[in-house]
């Protein structure tokens, strides 16, 4: 393996681009140009998918690789700007001549390098951008999503805030095409018994939430659908705490906001009660294949505590690795063709690629935020898998 040496700067410099090789020639292998934000306020998103792929990656080459061909990957900086992932995407195509795009992470991004995909007529993989526009009206035949879209996550929240007991619901959202989406899904299917009173939009990247907070301590709502993430939850989160929002309402956070890195970044200061989902958690074991990923996942990144967007990454090569298997050439044509309506063995079960939306639609854990006795890292208890 050959790492360039702008990865020693990882922590301290953004890193534009980074390869990851093997000595095999090119005829012996299958290549996965990778665009992720590595760098960067979303760099805990892209960091972790990166390392999901590598990690299957890693098991698939043990085993003797797809074929007798081993597989490699190239990673570029997406910063999270459609503007850069688009240039990234063209690069890989032309300079790199990568045989798979994997990415981008946010919506916005990965919208504009599909269209890229569909132009160049190559396979891009989209692990972890929840739009469902990206696999509905910009749908096309070499785009395959593998996040839960608004389609999915929708009926899922919609079925938290219903066991919240929401009477009037207000909801607060960044102002991107991922929230929008789910926006809409969720308020066309709003039952009957659950009133909306208001819907506020912040701008995304946003850190001063007053403005936000004092709207949502004003309105008459019993319950917030939020959809505020990252960086932007945990400046909320902590603006929010003071004024008592969590104790007069309800909420359920959207975003992924139950996962490590915005429980270790609030510890104690998490709002209890608070519902939150993740696409994994890493001290769910009940499933025997999760709990040997996380073991395999734990190992490589060398610690116990591991983020849930690897999953994400892991999961797309591994269906990838299928598609390929089953197509019997990387060619894009035929991998796009194998690649609807397969069915994969993942960690959180057998999942089945949508044969004409081209969704995966992973799984997500539910459950209220509360206090871990022996650990100032809260969690979620009861945990609910909700497919």
């Amino acid at each position: 393996m050959r790492i360039p040496s702008k990865i020693a700067a990882l922590c301290g410099i953004a890193i534009l681009a980074t390869t990851w090789t093997s000595a095999a020639s090119a005829a012996e292998t299958i290549k996965l140009g990778v665009i992720m934000p590595v760098s960067g306020g979303a760099a805990f998103v892209g960091n972790a998918v990166v390392d999901g792929i590598k990690l299957a990656v890693d098991e698939i080459n043990a085993a003797g690789g797809i074929g007798g061909k081993k597989l490699e990957y190239v990673v570029r900086d997406s910063q999270a700007k459609p503007d850069v992932s688009v240039a990234a995407a063209k690069e890989l195509i032309t300079s790199e001549k990568v045989d798979v795009l994997v990415g981008p992470a946010t919506s916005g991004a990965a919208l504009a390098v599909s269209e890229v995909a569909k132009a160049e007529k190559i396979v891009n993989l989209s692990p972890t951008a929840n739009a469902s526009s990206l696999t509905d009206e910009k749908l096309h035949k070499y785009i395959f999503q593998f996040a839960s879209t608004s389609d999915a996550d929708a009926p899922r929240m919609i079925a938290v805030l219903q066991k919240l007991g929401a009477k009037k619901l207000c909801f607060a959202g960044y102002d991107y095409a991922g929230w929008l989406d789910v926006y809409k899904a969720i308020k066309a299917n709003l039952p009957a018994d659950i009133e909306e009173t208001n819907h506020y939009l912040v701008k995304l990247g946003n850190t001063d939430y007053s403005t936000l907070i004092s709207q949502l301590m004003a309105d008459p709502c019993d319950t917030i659908m939020g959809y505020i993430w990252g960086g932007g939850f945990i400046a909320f989160a902590k603006q929010a705490g003071p004024f008592g929002l969590f104790n007069s309402k309800k909420m359920l956070a959207g975003g992924n906001v139950g996962d490590y890195s915005t429980l270790s970044a609030l510890k104690e200061t998490f709002p209890e009660g608070v519902w939150a989902y993740a696409q994994d958690l890493w001290y769910y074991n009940d499933i025997p294949e999760l709990a040997a990923y996380h073991e395999a996942l734990a190992k490589l990144q060398g610690r116990e505590d591991t983020g849930m967007f690897a999953i994400c990454g892991y999961v797309a090569v591994k269906a990838l690795a299928a598609g390929i298997e089953k197509a019997g050439s990387a060619d894009a044509d035929k991998l796009a063709e194998a690649l609807e309506g397969l069915t994969v063995a993942t960690p959180l079960g057998e999942l089945t690629m949508d044969a004409k939306k081209h969704r995966f639609s992973l799984p997500a854990f539910y459950g209220p935020i509360t206090t871990h006795e022996g650990s100032d890292i809260k969690r979620m208890n009861p945990v609910e898998l909700i497919r």
